[in-house]
């Protein structure tokens, strides 16, 4: 199942992310009042923005068919149903009327070029983008307008870009082409922002979009470092939206991958196709293949991975989990995502760099819990670390005992394989004085909680988005709640930043990305390693510590 992640454009002439939805009149007033054409088209044009094509079409029936309103108006309905033809058949001749209200030409040219960009045509859709914008009243909605043209000319292909320059003889045309050859294909480019202002001191480009252009590319700048890799062509996300467990996991990831692809200066083409069984993600990898992408990212459930990575892929692929069990590393298949194993292991890292030799360790009753606690130990005893006794996480009415059971155990740290809920249970039962570890499983991503209050002074691994000072990852902050929902959003966000990374095949050891997911690098066998900071609680808020 192809899901669409694109939808189609709103009418209005390049309307603000933040303006209110217009509400239209009703039906009955439309019709009832002595209305001009010109006026009628306005209450169409309202009825456009709210996306109510029964309303429209209520002022539409009050224009005389051969009014240019009437003609405009009917094109911009037809594209609420995504019909690009009828406005390209209406609108092109329109262009040369000469006594259409401000508001009609702006929304003419906006049209089109929506018509246009659906169509692929660029250069004529960046035409009618810059005709649009003088008749903008809002700055807004020129900022707008200008950012649906960064993103069209910057997912195009250095040889498409070279092609259109010099097509259009309209200078402003001619000065976006240009600013999107310097900054997407070249090596300096912040410096080659400032020849193109020199080049093009009159163009509508803000100053405010210059600067947040510099600043996005102005990182690229050391002379020491390759020119950037560019993004690869059509890209294709298996994410598990059909699976009634997996389809809140997954939209989180698809929406900071697209968050992520938003951003960027370089976009390249997505589609999204739905999983959900092994069975279908293997079939939703050859259709991918099939219909052109270029690189895959998915699937995200450790099933759906074991099953893909038993095929021969054919093209770059970063699965978001690890497979079950022993497997082959193969040249286009690269594990990426959030190992509760992979954390264990490093805390036991962490501890013995701290000099700590005796551990006792705690886990929960869950799978996911044993998975950590056999990982923890495993890599303890492996470092040399003496592991005092492992002990499971009872019922509440065994907690005395348990308490009991621990005390007759000396170690010199205790590791907690736990949920939040299940470490804040067991928390006040083991004693206090020892230093405390867990994973980014004990933090609910709620800080300043009173229930952190049970967890005080426990150590824990966790993502930057999460923990560090001014990172996104604080409640509100990301537009999502849960502390799982807004890693996973980083993993996705993740994703499509390590993707151009991935596609120069690197070698094990070489440094990939500073994350919001940690720090990342290739591992063996196009296993993707994450670093992470360490943080602790303290009066009930998490606070990052310094790095040892």
């Amino acid at each position: 199942m192809l899901v669409s992640v694109l939808g189609a454009p709103a009418i209005s002439v390049a309307e603000s992310a933040k303006a209110a939805t217009p509400k239209p009149r009703s039906e009955q007033a439309i019709l009832s009042s002595p209305k001009s054409a010109e006026e009628r088209y306005l209450n169409g044009l309202d009825c456009l923005q709210a996306k109510d094509a029964v309303c429209a079409s209520v002022a539409l029936a009050g224009i005389n068919p051969a009014s240019p309103y009437a003609k405009l108006l009917r094109g911009q309905i037809a594209t609420l149903a995504n019909d690009w033809e009828t406005p390209l058949r209406l609108l092109i001749p329109l262009q040369a009327e000469t006594d259409l209200l401000p508001q009609a030409y702006g929304s003419l040219h906006a049209t089109l070029a929506f018509a246009y960009e659906a169509q692929g045509n660029t250069l004529n859709a960046l035409e009618q983008y810059v005709k649009s914008e003088p008749f903008m009243a809002r700055a807004e909605d020129v900022a707008d307008t200008q950012a649906r043209i960064w993103k069209m000319l910057s997912a195009q292909a250095r040889e498409a870009l070279v092609e259109m320059r010099g097509e259009s003889p309209d200078p402003v045309v001619q000065g976006w082409v240009d600013l999107a050859l310097a900054v997407a294909f070249a090596e300096k480019r912040a410096r080659n922002i400032d020849q193109w202002r020199a080049a093009y001191p009159d163009h509508p480009a803000g100053e405010v979009f210059l600067t947040a252009l510099s600043a996005v590319v102005g990182g690229q700048e050391d002379a020491s470092m390759p020119p950037a890799t560019v993004m690869p062509g059509k890209v294709a996300l298996l994410l598990p939206l059909g699976s009634l467990r997996y389809a809140a996991a997954a939209q989180a990831v698809l929406d900071g991958f697209m968050a992520a692809h938003a951003a960027a200066a370089s976009r390249p083409e997505v589609a999204v196709y739905a999983t959900g069984e092994a069975e279908a993600t293997v079939a939703a990898y050859q259709l991918a293949v099939a219909e052109g992408a270029q690189s895959i990212v998915g699937p995200l459930t450790r099933d759906e991975v074991t099953a893909l990575a038993a095929e021969t892929l054919a093209i770059p692929t970063l699965a978001l989990n690890m497979p079950e069990g022993e497997f082959k590393g193969q040249y286009n298949l690269a594990f990426y995502g959030l190992s509760a194993e992979a954390e264990a292991r490093q805390v036991a890292r962490l501890a013995r760099v701290q000099g700590l030799q005796t551990a006792l360790v705690i886990v929960g009753e869950n799978p996911l819990s044993q998975r950590m606690g056999k990982a923890f130990a495993e890599a303890w005893q492996t470092l040399d670390g003496n592991i005092s006794r492992q002990l499971d996480i009872p019922a509440a009415d065994r907690l005395p005992e348990f308490k009991a059971e621990a005390a007759t155990h000396p170690a010199d740290m205790i590791f907690l394989a736990a949920g939040a809920d299940q470490a804040r249970l067991v928390r006040p039962y083991l004693d206090r004085a020892i230093p405390t570890y867990g994973t980014s499983h004990i933090y609910d991503g709620a800080p300043k909680s009173i229930q952190n209050m049970e967890l005080l002074a426990v150590h824990f691994v966790d993502m930057p988005w999460m923990i560090e000072p001014g990172g996104s990852g604080g409640v509100g902050n990301d537009g999502v709640i849960s502390g799982e929902t807004r890693r996973l959003f980083a993993l996705g966000r993740d994703a499509y930043r390590l993707l151009p990374e991935l596609a120069v095949h690197p070698q094990p050891g070489r440094k990939l990305l500073d994350g919001a997911t940690g720090t990342i690098s290739m591992g063996h066998d196009g296993v993707l390693v994450r670093e992470l900071p360490m943080a602790q609680f303290r009066n009930g808020d998490v606070v990052l510590e310094p790095i040892q």
